[in-house]
């Protein structure tokens, strides 16, 4: 009598799970990983991570943790790769001599083309090889947005097994409690160049009856924008947040509203987030985030203080504040995990050999 198949192994790079650390890329692979549990209980996820790294707790007792080297971290995950059905990458990169199928996710492609990032001619040129061999060496490229997508295009780039697949929205958002609002708008990423926060601190100097949350910035720029809030005269209406997931929901719910004023962006997680827990989301009018919001957000020019100072009065009108939240609660439903991660996996299982 012959033994059970083996569980076919998927072997991901999660290099991105840093101890301490809390990154997009870190929760769209914990969404994704927990879809895979839920989708495909056959499945043996293995993630590839150095000493610094740990599963988040939404993993445990769902994928297993395997220890690589992190000087020899990419000869080691090939290695490994020997025994996997497909192996998934986060990143626009691929470790080279990879002996499964693999997937890679191109979730911007700012570090070549933003100005603030792009570095040196080496350093841009390194990331262009790194990408051109992703491109060429996947079973397929995920793009968070057709956006990503074009824009490779612009760089004169192709990916010849690409594919649009936008992550999908934590469960937890939607079950956010009702809260009363709290008069105060929110903000809620890394505040990186391409964020331009200062078009907020610029609009609250506009007008003193607006009040401002900026939750999750990186310590320099968090430093940068206290000095900048002094300067303009708002700093006793600006406070500086580091929410847990847990807290995270309900300072959503609680916002008058969310807002995002980004130049650019590979996809946009915090107006779904915000939208998802019952706050209208007031964002810039950049392509990508059209694509993605549709008709439910509320559209302004990213460098109009003047613009933006309104809207936020708009909406501290308590019916305009509802009308917008229930739209933007009904266009996030759709991206509502765990269902929504279906196409990642019909994609992955695609690809196992």
């Amino acid at each position: 009598m012959s033994g059970a198949s083996p569980r076919p192994v998927v072997l991901v790079d999660a290099r991105e799970f840093v101890a301490g650390r809390r990154t997009g890329i870190a929760r769209f692979l914990e969404g994704l990983l927990a879809a895979a549990h839920r989708f495909h209980p056959d499945w043996r996820i293995l993630c590839a991570m150095t000493k610094r790294c740990r599963l988040p707790s939404a993993l445990a007792g769902r994928a297993e943790a395997l220890y690589l080297p992190p000087r020899a971290f990419d000869l080691a995950l090939a290695q490994a790769s020997r025994a996997a059905a497909a192996v998934l990458s986060p990143y626009p990169k691929l470790a080279p001599f990879l002996q499964a199928p693999a997937v890679h996710t191109v979730h911007d492609v700012l570090y070549l083309t933003h100005p603030a990032y792009r570095g040196g001619l080496l350093q841009r040129l390194g990331g262009l090889l790194r990408l051109r061999h992703a491109l060429a060496a996947a079973a397929l490229s995920w793009f968070d947005s057709r956006a990503s997508l074009e824009a490779l295009a612009g760089m004169g780039l192709r990916a010849p097994q690409a594919r649009v697949r936008p992550p999908a929205v934590d469960g937890r958002f939607f079950a956010a409690e009702d809260v009363r609002p709290s008069g105060r708008f929110l903000f809620v990423g890394n505040g990186l160049p391409h964020k331009n926060v200062d078009v907020l601190l610029e609009a609250l100097a506009r007008d003193e009856a607006l009040a401002l949350d900026l939750a999750g910035l990186v310590p320099e720029r968090r430093a940068h924008y206290q000095r900048m809030a002094e300067r303009l005269g708002v700093a006793a209406r600006v406070r500086f947040l580091a929410p847990g997931d847990a807290e995270l929901a309900r300072l959503y719910a609680g916002a008058q509203a969310l807002v995002l004023p980004s130049t650019a962006e590979g996809f946009g997680y915090p107006p779904l987030e915000a939208m998802a827990a019952g706050a209208p989301a007031l964002v810039a009018d950049i392509p990508v985030l059209r694509e993605v919001l549709g008709d439910a957000a509320w559209f302004l020019p990213p460098d109009d203080a003047a613009a933006w100072a309104e809207a936020m009065r708009a909406l501290c009108d308590e019916n305009m504040r509802r009308a917008w939240a229930e739209k933007g609660r009904a266009h996030a439903a759709r991206f509502r995990a765990p269902g929504a991660w279906r196409g990642h996996l019909a994609d992955l299982a695609e690809v196992m050999r």
